[in-house]
């Protein structure tokens, strides 16, 4: 289905285009390999690849492998004078994933996300997260003939959580050239992992992307011996669950609002299961909803429990700024219930879906979920509301019709 999507407004300025970035994968090395090519494809002079291959291939291999062997910057936790617990009270919260592009999407997303109380980004800055990539497309630096784009702050403040892709660079640039920009009414983030505690409800901010990359092999593809990626299981460091059991499990059970980069499951791809096991250890049977990115689609599911982890009311909101990928489900995977299957052309003749983003507002005893696009349509609403102690109802607030509805939200899925 079409859409009668409205140019975006641009710059004086030229931006990114969104096809830079379609069919990315999640390889550590392709990532490298598409960093160089971008930047040179800038260039006035740029040569055809297999110019760029003799060149410079080289070059590219040099530069990834000092990635591979340089050890990963070293897990932030809170010093003892902070515990990383931000109080808040009646607000409302900017949230987008996948975000950090510099395109013309970005920008767009990251006007309609206005000025709440706070924003927060749920990871990934594109290619491989560098200092370079960060100033550009979340500092509003512009660099190799682009505008910068600028991640929205609000008025209290902003925070911003680990990808993937910020771990392609080992990193670094994310704990030291973003954090240091990021946090609450002068209170700066000083780790990848946070807590926003109301009267009523909690929001818990955990990093997948620490240990979402593994070890580098030889993988081989028909035709092609190619560099790949073993294990990154996304496990959450050692450090935030001492965190956990001793800051936040202490505290009176609420109702929480999960975020995290990494999808616990999925109807279109993989899942990352070991986050959701270790929060049932330390959680037992609380329920929780959960807002991820990483798949770059919009879809909303029942709540569900996989292999041992916590019961989620899961949502991938992973469409801030990237190509969003066309796909068919499979619900024998994970119960899907509603997704966007709006198609627009880019200017190569590919077909992505909708970017947008979503206004989480607390008010009292209810959260309230708000998914818009980059038309700035409400697609849906849905709340949460408190009853006992970490115990919430569900409510469907408002469904404009817009998006695919693939069965009951009310039930919930067995494992």
């Amino acid at each position: 289905m079409s859409t009668g999507q409205q140019p975006l407004p641009r710059r004086a300025e030229h931006l990114n285009r969104l096809n830079r970035y379609r069919k990315l994968g999640h390889l550590a090395v392709a990532n490298h390999f598409n960093r160089m090519t971008a930047d040179l494809a800038a260039q006035p002079k740029f040569p055809d690849i297999t110019q760029f291959l003799s060149r410079n291939f080289w070059p590219w291999i040099r530069d990834y492998l000092k990635y591979v062997f340089t050890p990963k910057y070293p897990f932030q936790a809170y010093p003892k004078d902070q515990t990383g617990v931000y109080e808040i009270s009646n607000c409302t919260i900017a949230i987008a994933g996948d975000w950090g592009t510099g395109t013309d999407e970005a920008f767009r997303i990251g006007q309609l996300m206005g000025q709440p109380d706070l924003t927060i980004h749920l990871g990934d800055v594109y290619y491989v997260g560098d200092a370079a990539e960060i100033q550009e497309n979340c500092l509003g630096q512009g660099a190799n003939g682009f505008a910068g784009v600028q991640w929205p702050h609000g008025s209290m403040g902003s925070f911003a959580l680990n990808g993937n892709h910020e771990m392609y660079a080992n990193g670094e640039p994310y704990f030291t050239v973003f954090l240091p920009t990021l946090g609450m009414n002068g209170q700066k983030q000083l780790a990848s992992f946070f807590c926003l505690e109301a009267d009523q409800w909690r929001i818990l901010a955990l990093d997948t992307g620490y240990n979402s990359v593994g070890v580098p092999v030889l993988s081989q593809i028909p035709g092609l011996n190619q560099i790949g990626s073993i294990g990154g299981d996304c496990h959450l460091d050692d450090k935030l669950i001492s965190w956990l059991r001793t800051t936040i499990k202490p505290r009176p059970p609420k109702p929480t609002l999960l975020l995290a980069h990494h999808q616990y499951y999925s109807a279109f791809e993989g899942s990352y299961t070991k986050p959701a096991k270790q929060l049932a250890e330390l959680f037992g049977n609380q329920e929780f909803v959960w807002l991820w990115g990483h798949e770059h689609r919009f879809a909303v599911y029942n709540k569900f429990r996989k292999d041992g982890g916590i019961t989620a009311y899961g949502r991938c909101v992973g469409h801030g700024g990237m190509p969003v990928e066309m796909k068919d489900p499979d619900v024998s995977q994970a119960p899907l219930q509603y997704h966007d299957t709006r198609s627009h052309g880019l200017d190569d003749g590919s077909k992505v879906g909708q970017n947008g983003f979503v206004n989480a507002t607390i008010r009292g005893d209810t959260l309230t979920l708000d998914y818009r696009d980059i038309d700035n349509q409400s697609v849906l609403v849905e709340s949460f509301t408190r009853t006992s102690g970490a115990n919430f109802s569900y409510k469907l607030v408002a469904d404009p019709g817009i998006l695919v509805k693939v069965g009951g939200i009310a039930a919930a899925v067995a494992e």
